[in-house]
């Protein structure tokens, strides 16, 4: 038995070159990643976005990166892509069965980060359980209590149960009556004459 040593040569050779697109795109995608990162956070500071919606678009960003530098990786590596999409989609189903609840907080998450129903820095009561909204996330809303305790309570609940913002309660102006007002200041008349009477007496 023979080994054509120009074919394995050959082999390897094209193994290695795959291996280093493989590299270069990975570090590419860890920079753009970066890159795509700072900018998005400047832009959204600028624009005075809220800190909830930040934390969404960053994670939908890090997400996209991921999946799509997988994909352009598993390809140039030799893989076929729409059977690895096919076997994902499997595995994503069976997998979401499997952690139903945690999509449902994860749904809700989203909805609260995008409707704004509250926002971080909010004094919230949800249930039972009241506090300052310290972070919206994707499966917990975190609460920090008046005795500086954290809570956190899932999104699903949230989503689900009536929530009271007090930071937005609007407090009613107190009016004094015109007749109340009109006799205070008779009544003070009143007195500061009085009270010139009996110094022109002594």
């Amino acid at each position: 038995m023979t080994i054509d040593t120009a074919a394995l040569q050959s082999q390897l050779g094209a193994i290695w070159w795959q291996a280093l697109n493989a590299i270069i795109v990975v570090i590419v995608a860890l920079v753009g990643h970066r890159l795509a990162l700072n900018w998005t956070g400047r832009a959204m500071r600028r624009a005075r976005v809220d800190t909830g919606t930040q934390i969404l678009v960053k994670r939908a960003i890090s997400a996209a990166f991921f999946t799509v530098t997988l994909l352009i990786v598993l390809g140039i590596l030799g893989f076929n892509s729409t059977g690895l999409l096919t076997l994902a989609g499997a595995v994503g189903l069976a997998f979401s069965l499997a952690i139903q609840d945690i999509l449902k907080n994860f749904f809700s998450g989203v909805y609260l980060l995008l409707e704004r129903p509250f926002r971080v820095g909010d004094t919230i009561r949800v249930k039972d359980q009241q506090g300052v909204v310290e972070n919206i996330g994707v499966r917990t809303t975190e609460l920090r209590s008046l005795d500086n305790v954290q809570i956190l309570v899932p999104n699903a609940v949230v989503f689900a149960e009536v929530v009271t913002n007090h930071t937005n309660a609007v407090v009613p102006a107190v009016t004094v009556p015109e007749s109340d007002g009109q006799a205070a200041t008779g009544s003070a008349d009143t007195a500061a004459a009085a009270a010139a009477e009996a110094q022109k007496k002594r």
